[in-house]
């Protein structure tokens, strides 16, 4: 099949909207934790406004997205009073599962991380001297590739599967491409240093999975370089995007 693939994105103000896909009461094996990449401390265990997508080529892959503060400081680097969003660091978080969702698995990529600032527990009083560098090449469990490009992964993930591209165009036969939309913002505060113009745009993540092997799957979404580098979808005159969905054109006739 031949066919032309078209991704829509669309900016929602202060409206959300999701879709959520369930599997058959019958096929399950029980509930499955899917954000399995974080620890206990706080806030790196805190998700929220999760996302999963399945894709209707190969039916046992699913991918999932939240907020996700994996990759951000502990509470208790630097002032243990405060539990501060670490500055530049991502937190749209992606799993995967390649057994229908009875296991899922978040991949280890590296980008600008926090994880590192464990922190320390000081007396009352007492200056803290913990305070959180960041590391520029750390692990992440969000996605890859916006800290090489100046901008940072912000969450509200929206996922969409369509055909991959092919010499013949975009076709199932091909394997299959993600599109993970999320809102995005630049790293550097310096004007002259911005990827767009803008508070908040939209990025949107590619990855193509390209065998039907589930141990393949999971080796093409958890190697960093069979990512794309995001494309950004500028906020327009409202300075501020929120809320995406995201869609792929797969019908035959397009």
């Amino acid at each position: 099949m031949r066919s032309r693939i078209l991704a829509a994105v669309l900016g929602l103000p202060l409206v959300a909207a999701f879709a959520l896909t369930q599997v058959p009461a019958a096929a399950q094996g029980g509930d499955a934790e899917v954000t399995v990449g974080s620890t206990n401390p706080f806030s790196g265990n805190k998700q929220n406004e999760p996302a999963v997508a399945i894709d209707p080529n190969h039916p046992n892959l699913l991918v999932a997205g939240a907020n996700d503060n994996i990759d951000l400081e502990d509470c208790n680097a630097g002032a243990d009073t405060t539990c501060p969003f670490t500055l530049g660091v991502g937190v749209t978080g992606i799993q995967f599962s390649t057994n229908g969702g009875t296991s899922w698995n978040q991949p280890t990529f590296t980008g600008y991380s926090a994880r590192n600032c464990t922190g320390v527990n000081e007396p009352p009083g007492v200056t803290p001297t913990d305070a959180c560098v960041p590391n520029p090449a750390g692990p992440i469990g969000t996605l890859p590739l916006y800290f090489e490009n100046g901008v940072v992964a912000d969450g509200d993930p929206a996922m969409a599967w369509g055909p991959a591209p092919g010499a013949g165009g975009f076709s199932w036969s091909n394997g299959s491409r993600l599109y993970f939309a999320n809102l995005t913002s630049n790293f550097s505060s310096r004007h002259s240093e911005s990827q767009f113009k803008g508070v908040e745009a939209i990025g949107v993540s590619r990855v193509d999975v390209t065998s039907a092997d589930a141990t393949v799957q999971g080796t093409q979404l958890s190697t960093k370089t069979n990512w794309m580098a995001p494309s950004l979808i500028g906020p327009g005159g409202a300075g501020f995007a929120d809320k995406e969905q995201i869609w792929a054109d797969n019908a035959a006739s397009s």
